[in-house]
Formats: C-alpha cells, sequence, structure tokens
C-alpha cells in the first residue's frame, strides 16, 4: 500500500513538473560528470517525461483491482501433478 502511495505521489509530481523531475534525476544520476547543469532537456523529454510520469500514477491507481498471485486467479493443477515426461529407465543393465 505504501509503494503504491509513494509511486502515484510520484507520478502525479513527475506529470505536474517534469522539469522538476529531470532536475532532481540529473542531480542523482549524474554526480559524477563535470558540468551537469550545462545539460538542458529537449522538448520532447519533457513531454516523454510527462507521459511517463501520467501512465506511472495511473499503473498505481488501478494496481489494487488487479489480480495477484497470492489471490490464486488461475491454479494450475498439473503443475502439481509431478513431471510432464516420463523418466525413461535405461535398458544397459
Amino acid at each position: 500500500m505504501l509503494l503504491r502511495a509513494i509511486t502515484f505521489v510520484s507520478g502525479v509530481a513527475g506529470a505536474a513538473l517534469p522539469e522538476k523531475s529531470i532536475e532532481i534525476g540529473k542531480q542523482s544520476m549524474l554526480v559524477g560528470y563535470e558540468n551537469p547543469e550545462d545539460l538542458v532537456a529537449e522538448d520532447w523529454y519533457v513531454d516523454a517525461v510527462r507521459y511517463t510520469s501520467i501512465l506511472l500514477a495511473v499503473a498505481a491507481l488501478i494496481a489494487p483491482f488487479l489480480p495477484t498471485p497470492s489471490e490464486g486467479g488461475d491454479s494450475d493443477d498439473a503443475a502439481d501433478d509431478g513431471p510432464v515426461v516420463e523418466v525413461i529407465q535405461s535398458s544397459d543393465d
């Protein structure tokens, strides 16, 4: 639940302020580079960050309604019965 809330908040923040999100990313990922503040994001990249952030927020909203493996869903009984292929014994005895 906490992870979904953090994901939603970061998605909304990235969609509302994509330039600030890019700045935070530059500060954290380009620590060892010289003059990372001189890098300027192009318009297509800012739009891509905005759309990706919107998708992230939407995914956080619909995640509680999706089935998880722990809920069961489609159970595969064949996997519990044993191996699918029979083991052939060698006749070299």
